[in-house]
């Protein structure tokens, strides 16, 4: 989901590396939300039915004193499933609930290391408070105005939550593939790398091919031919390969090059 306006933060580890980070906004964290309170709801909602029609078997009634407990073990389920189910998801899935994992958003301590059980325990716990008057208005108009997007609960805990790049990355090269499938640029030879070829691939190569390559559905046919050709040319010389491989099919060398890297690589 993209974001109207997107916030970043810096952080600076106890090892004294500088970490940045996008920062998740108002629009990811609500869907979010819904998600993990669709899925409590449906969770409620089966056991609440498996009661009930174990109550239905039994002949009980709600005014019998069985079926009073049943509606106890309800009601405390429900707020127990309100009050662990995100502190608990938080802390054992790294920073994730099922809503933040499926729109890649991720919970993480101020220094950039992962969430512990206690912060996750103290940033639920202030949802009461986000939550008032209702619908998290406290809580989103306290993101609004905040520069890295926190709501009370994250201030509260010393959290921040962030957007997981790794999954972004992922959606990215997913889509790229599409593109490619559905455009169907290939060489007319097929390219063969040693072992040994593959390795003069740097870093800073790869990420010069991989931004060319998942840029191509954006940019138009003159910028890409010029651009391809200069990039094949610096990664052709660097494998040392013959300037006829690269030179009349540039963007189909760049692309076959980057189909080839791309499960070795991960950005």
């Amino acid at each position: 989901m993209n974001e109207v306006n997107i916030r970043e933060a810096s952080i600076v580890t106890p090892e004294h590396v500088r970490l940045q980070f996008r920062t998740a906004g108002i629009g990811s964290r609500t869907a979010a939300q819904l998600i993990d309170n669709l899925l409590l709801l449906a969770a409620f909602g089966g056991i609440s039915l498996l009661v009930g029609l174990i109550l239905m078997l039994l002949d009980i009634g709600l005014d019998d004193a069985l079926g009073e407990y049943a509606a106890a073990f309800l009601i405390v389920l429900s707020f127990l499933l309100i009050g662990c189910y995100y502190a608990l998801a938080e802390y054992y899935m790294g920073g994730q609930t099922f809503g933040k994992k499926w729109l890649g958003l991720r919970v993480i301590q101020e220094n950039g290391q992962p969430v512990t059980l206690l912060s996750a325990i103290i940033r639920n716990f202030f949802r009461l408070i986000d939550f008032l008057p209702s619908f998290y208005f406290v809580g989103m108009l306290w993101m609004f105005f905040h520069p890295m997007d926190k709501r009370i609960g994250d201030l509260a805990a010393g959290t921040l939550v962030i957007r997981d790049m790794q999954h972004e990355r992922l959606a990215l090269r997913k889509r790229t593939r599409k593109w490619l499938d559905k455009n169907n640029i290939r060489l007319t030879y097929e390219l063969k790398l040693s072992e040994a070829f593959r390795r003069r691939i740097e870093r800073e190569d790869w990420l010069l091919l991989s931004t060319f390559v998942e840029r191509l559905p954006s940019l138009d046919k003159f910028k890409r031919e010029e651009l391809s050709w200069q990039i094949a040319e610096r990664l052709g010389t660097k494998l040392e390969l013959e300037r006829e491989l690269y030179a009349a099919q540039s963007t189909a060398f760049l692309i076959e090059l980057y189909v080839q890297l791309s499960e070795e690589w991960t950005l």
